[in-house]
């Protein structure tokens, strides 16, 4: 009862299955029984078990996806979006369990919007580094580094499957990284990307698309990232200084909050 009222029979079947969910049983990632054999097993319509999912989807306990059924949904990682660093080391640094797979690096023609960050020539290639960071095994973010073929062709005589780009243009190359522009989108999710982060084609995701700058404002690197929508959330510690409002961030023509400094919330060099 609650306060003198019975509780709904699909409120009490909706903490069941988070009560499940929160023991493991099943896991992130894995499938619920299906909607004919729960609404069975708790003896009650399919429209009940139906109002039940319902409240655990509004949470953000489980994903429907039609035509395959529905999972237990993994955790989100939040994050502010003014402080973060680098993803991989602030996800370590919270005690996660990080790590990054090398997929493959060739060399190809970039979209445009690639050639126009690395200021290339039409019908010049560039060298591509395409990686995925898994968090507890399972994957976080999909990510494709670009350089000029120039650069890229230093960059291909490393081993990039033990050495980290980072550390190759840092280390071994010499080349200073003091500033970079960032944009992020909410997009949906593309092929290449959906097919390394195990999610369907078209998954509202978030997409980050950097480039970084060398000491002579000359680009470096241009890092465009995936994010499936349902594994990431930002947030931001606003300091409005008492009642005043002077510190809040302007509101850019495409409805975007300007930040003071270039977000680093899925840097992941």
């Amino acid at each position: 009862m609650r306060n003198g009222r019975k509780i709904p029979r699909y409120h009490r079947i909706a903490q069941t299955l988070r009560e499940r969910i929160t023991r493991g049983e099943p896991g992130a990632g894995e499938r619920l029984r299906d909607q004919r054999g729960l609404a069975q097993e708790f003896g009650v319509t399919l429209m009940t078990l139906r109002q039940a999912l319902e409240l655990l989807e509004r949470d953000g306990l489980i994903i429907r996806r039609h035509g395959l059924g529905t999972f237990v949904a993994s955790p989100s990682i939040d994050y502010d979006i003014l402080h973060l660093r680098a993803l991989a080391g602030d996800l370590s640094a919270k005690g996660e369990d990080v790590t990054t797979r090398f997929l493959r690096s060739s060399f190809r023609r970039p979209d445009l919007g690639v050639a126009r960050g690395l200021r290339l020539q039409r019908g010049d290639r560039a060298f591509v580094v395409e990686r995925l960071r898994l968090v507890d095994r399972r994957p976080m973010s999909f990510q494709s580094s670009w350089l000029a073929a120039a650069l890229g062709e230093e960059v291909a005589k490393v081993d990039l499957a033990v050495t980290p780009l980072g550390q190759v243009l840092t280390f071994k190359l010499g080349i200073e990284i003091t500033g970079a522009r960032e944009t992020v989108a909410a997009v949906a999710l593309e092929r290449r990307a959906a097919r390394e982060l195990d999610c369907p084609v078209g998954a509202p995701s978030f997409r980050s698309d950097r480039v970084s700058f060398g000491p002579e404002g000359v680009p470096v690197v241009y890092d465009r990232v995936f994010i499936p929508g349902d594994r990431f959330r930002i947030t931001r510690q606003l300091n409005y200084g008492g009642s005043s409002l002077d510190n809040v961030a302007p509101i850019s023509a495409e409805g975007a909050e300007r930040p003071n400094r270039t977000s680093d919330v899925v840097r992941g060099q």
